[in-house]
């Protein structure tokens, strides 16, 4: 205790003689400095590294500091577990590169109508729920947040015209009562879209915007109530296509993307189609289809 004692007087004097050193003279200072790290290395050898205290105060901040870091991380990548977006934040790569899905879309559909010639007079013919199913599939191409989004869809459109009484007729009869047509036409639709993903706007849930086109081939016409159909009964009792063989549309929709575990999420949105071409085979009417559709899905 003693030897400890006197190192640690002589450690006070030598602290007071180079303050006194540094005042008077800097060369003096320099000399006393390198003296006083030599005697501090000596310290250190004799009584160890944590002679003063300072050194063990100096590692349990850094550790604690440490710890602190740790933690904040360990609860970060349990957050983005628990959201199903992995380790990191919801702009993070995803865990899946390709997602599928199944997606039910309940439709109200319409079609305008511009008629001339033997179409004159041509108007649309209300509005129609109809419902259009099949599988998804988004391929992330920029962390998981862009992606292009395709798939294969059953649609069933409505097309619906008034014409007046005499359409079909060979003798015009101004006093024939208004007609009416209904067909449903069955296509297979393609979409070439692309969906951007915002950050989460709540718990497990984020915000998508798609936008694109869709590609659709029919697949069949079906004329409803044919014995009062007037573009059916019009020319040879039916027999003839009164529509084209596709169409070609523009999609855009939104919706919130639900995820209730590292691989399954629910899809609610809303989207629209608009038909860009005439799906009308005759030459002298022009109609184009217009679609709001409430889209379901879910992904696996």
């Amino acid at each position: 205790m003693k030897k400890v004692a006197g190192l640690g007087l002589i450690l006070v004097v030598l602290t007071v003689v180079s303050s006194w050193a540094q005042s008077t003279s800097p060369a003096l200072y320099q000399l006393r400095t390198k003296e006083s790290s030599v005697t501090e290395k000596r310290f250190r050898k004799i009584l160890g590294d944590n002679y003063d205290g300072q050194d063990q105060n100096r590692r349990n901040y850094d550790d604690d500091r440490k710890r602190r870091r740790r933690q904040q991380r360990n609860q970060d990548n349990d957050t983005n577990e628990n959201n199903g977006y992995g380790s990191g934040p919801d702009y993070a790569w995803p865990t899946h590169l390709i997602e599928m899905s199944i997606r039910f879309a309940p439709s109200l559909n319409m079609n305008t109508a511009e008629g001339t010639g033997n179409y004159t007079g041509f108007r649309s013919n209300g509005i129609g729920a109809r419902m259009s199913v099949g599988p998804t599939l988004d391929y992330f191409f920029f962390k998981n947040r862009y992606a292009f989004s395709t798939g294969l869809w059953y649609t069933v459109k409505r097309s619906g015209f008034q014409m007046p009484g005499t359409f079909g007729q060979a003798v015009w009869n101004p006093g024939a009562p208004e007609k009416e047509s209904v067909y449903n036409l069955q296509y297979l639709q393609l979409p070439v879209t692309v969906k951007l993903f915002a950050n989460n706007i709540a718990p497990n849930m984020r915000l998508y915007i798609q936008t694109g086109g869709l590609l659709s081939l029919k697949l069949a016409e079906h004329a409803l109530d044919q014995s009062r159909n007037g573009l059916y009964q019009a020319e040879s009792g039916g027999d003839r296509r009164q529509y084209g063989f596709g169409d070609v549309e523009m999609l855009l929709g939104t919706g919130v993307q639900y995820k209730i575990n590292q691989n399954n999420a629910f899809n609610i949105g809303m989207s629209y189609q608009r038909g860009l071409i005439n799906v009308a085979r005759g030459s002298q009417l022009v109609s184009k289809s217009r679609i709001v559709a409430l889209d379901l899905g879910f992904k696996f």
